[in-house]
């Protein structure tokens, strides 16, 4: 099974922050993360240090101290329990400008031993956003962070693929414009006047921070940056978001709750907090996710983002569950790591994957697979892009969807593809995967469900999708309507399913590789159809049983079989890419398409796949 190299020891990280103290163990700086075991404590030392009533801040009781006392007593506990004695205890911006903040640190370290680190302003900035990187797979834009008593701003430029580090600002935006200390704010702005003066206030400080700030052009796009965010502030943003998706479908079930890598239109999420810049009134209870105290901070994050609207192009936003913890980490691990595809680094550490499935295999059949996916199939799982350059997600996913594949083989038929089509989703084995967005969580779960059609249901009861939506009708309808380019993308995972597991059937074993023989391929061939403006796709699928120098002849009984020959037929099918007409495409998107010359992103047409045994391969 891979492993990480040489840091395999695990580590502990305290984060001691505005508006609670988290705490993390990881098994070992593998660009993955592995997470043993999280917990936070609701401790408020912004709240601790600042009174309504007085402006001035007051030093963090005994009380509260104990408090924190013993939380990190609890955690040393714990840590030790999991055979962890390497703890880094950091602490932000609260523990920073604390009146009593020397004092605060030295009765932890006499009373638990543990040395808390004070990141400066930069250093906090950085590492917030190493965060967001550690969580995502490339980061290119803006990245913001809300905790309690600040907010930080910064570009990042990362790109695992090419080995050119990490590019940000020297000069990152921290203003005392946290949830909390906005929340103070707007409450002594007692009446519209004030609120305005305050607004105004904050713009233009978001403005003369930006332009030292200095983001490089290329990484704006057409429509404005793409923006990650992460802080509890933020984060409530998003948690607003999804919350509002739930309420406007009456199924009332958003498809995946998980805050890491949901995203959304800047203009769509503002035109949401608007609703909410005053006091939030949620009569059917709160929010997902969004406490009681959370739902008192919400109107300070609106305000926030109303501002940073108004001052900076904002296109498109992710939300990040990283935050210092995980930056930490991300800065702590050995910089191959960081070149690392999450994702990959997740599927083969996980107990799921099997142990001979190696990286030679899987490559294999990932090769004898693209000679059979048709060119558009890579551009209408990129239609969901809003930017002009394409993020060719197939090229990514395809091989690691190979490995996972093979997650649900050992279970009993009926099982494997409900199995599989919650392989990515929330409660699932990649619910805490990094480097997902929940469209590339849709597009697994799709490509998965189908990879086991032959599992399911006949046709004429409905086939693999009846099958699985029956069990959640109002999840599998979300998950449905969040594949890119509509029935189109979704015929684009049926093939992509349907290849992998007949490419799997044909190479079964996950033989070493001077033994692997190829028995299968494919090959496409792609035509404009006459007077129009469509293209017709052919892939036609060889069978072998025999090469020319009778080299496969000790494979031959692998392919020669029933169980093969009945499957191949299932794969014959002609497929039409039609646009649907209710099919939802932001003004974004298309701006964006028509400067590119890209239309809707792909050419409509066909897609013909026929299968042929031979006895003998052709050269």
């Amino acid at each position: 099974m891979y492993v990480g190299g040489m840091n395999e020891k695990g580590i502990g990280i305290i984060d001691i922050g505005s508006n609670g103290i988290r705490f993390g163990l990881v098994s070992s700086l593998q660009r993955h993360l592995p997470v043993l075991y999280e917990e936070r404590a609701p401790i408020s030392l912004f709240d601790a240090q600042n009174d309504d009533d007085c402006a001035d801040r007051k030093p963090i009781s005994k009380e509260i101290i104990e408090d924190v006392i013993n939380c990190l007593q609890r955690f040393k506990f714990i840590s030790n329990r999991y055979k962890i004695d390497n703890i880094k205890v950091i602490a932000t911006e609260a523990t920073r400008t604390a009146p009593n903040s020397d004092e605060f640190l030295s009765l932890i370290y006499e009373t638990t031993g543990l040395k808390v680190e004070k990141l400066c302003e930069a250093d906090e900035a950085r590492i917030t956003a190493m965060g967001i990187i550690a969580t995502y797979y490339g980061v290119k834009g803006l990245v913001m962070d809300m905790g309690g008593g600040s907010m930080e701003l910064n570009f990042v430029i990362h790109d695992p693929k090419n080995n050119d580090g990490i590019k940000m600002s020297k000069f990152p935006i921290n203003l005392p414009y946290g949830a909390a200390a906005l929340k103070k704010l707007l409450k002594e702005a007692k009446d519209q006047q004030k609120r305005s003066e305050l607004f105004n206030t904050i713009k233009t400080r978001l403005q003369e921070g930006f332009k030292g700030l200095d983001p490089p052009e290329s990484i704006k796009g057409e429509n404005g940056y793409t923006v990650y965010m992460n802080g509890g502030g933020f984060r409530s943003l998003g948690y607003l978001s999804m919350s509002e998706e739930m309420n406007q479908n009456s199924s009332n079930a958003f498809p995946m709750p998980i805050i890491n890598g949901y995203g959304i239109f800047a203009k769509k999420l503002v035109e949401i907090t608007d609703r909410f810049l005053d006091n939030p009134k949620f009569p059917n209870g709160s929010p997902f996710r969004i406490s009681k105290r959370r739902e008192k901070l919400l109107p300070a994050a609106c305000f926030l983002f109303k501002a940073l609207m108004e001052v900076i192009p904002l296109g498109y936003i992710y939300f990040c569950e990283g935050g210092v913890r995980h930056g930490q980490c991300f800065d702590l691990m050995p910089s191959l790591q960081h070149q690392k595809d999450p994702l990959e680094s997740f599927i083969f550490n996980h107990p799921f994957q099997p142990p001979n499935l190696t990286f030679q295999y899987r490559d294999h059949i990932v090769n004898i697979i693209k000679d059979g996916i048709p060119s558009g199939l890579y551009d209408i799982l990129d239609h969901d892009e809003y930017s002009i350059k394409k993020s060719n997600r197939l090229e990514r996913l395809l091989p690691n969807l190979v490995c996972l594949a093979h997650w649900s083989m050992n279970l009993v038929k009926e099982s494997r593809p409900i199995t599989a089509f919650y392989l990515p989703l929330a409660g699932g084995p990649l619910s805490n995967t990094p480097g997902l967005t929940h469209t590339d969580r849709a597009i697994i779960s799709w490509c998965l469900m189908w990879r086991y059609h032959q599992d399911a249901s006949g046709a004429k009861s409905g086939g693999v999708e009846k099958d699985i939506s029956i069990m959640n009708p109002s999840l599998f309808e979300n998950v449905k309507k969040s594949i890119p380019a509509g029935r189109d993308g979704r015929m684009a995972c049926e093939i992509i399913g349907k290849f992998i597991g007949f490419v799997i059937l044909t190479h079964p074993g996950f033989p070493k590789i001077e033994n692997i023989k190829s028995l299968c391929k494919f090959k496409t061939t792609e035509e404009m159809i006459e007077d129009s403006k469509r293209k017709r796709y052919n892939v036609q699928l060889n069978i072998f049983c025999e090469d020319e120098f009778r080299q496969l002849k000790e494979f031959k009984y692998l392919v020669n079989n029933s169980i093969v020959k009945k499957i191949s037929k299932k794969l014959e099918k002609s497929y039409k890419l039609i646009e649907e007409k209710n099919q939802i495409i932001t003004d974004e998107i298309m701006v964006n398409r028509k400067k590119a010359n890209r239309g809707r992103g792909y050419h409509l047409g066909e897609i013909h796949i026929r299968v042929n045994f031979s006895e003998v391969m052709e050269e």
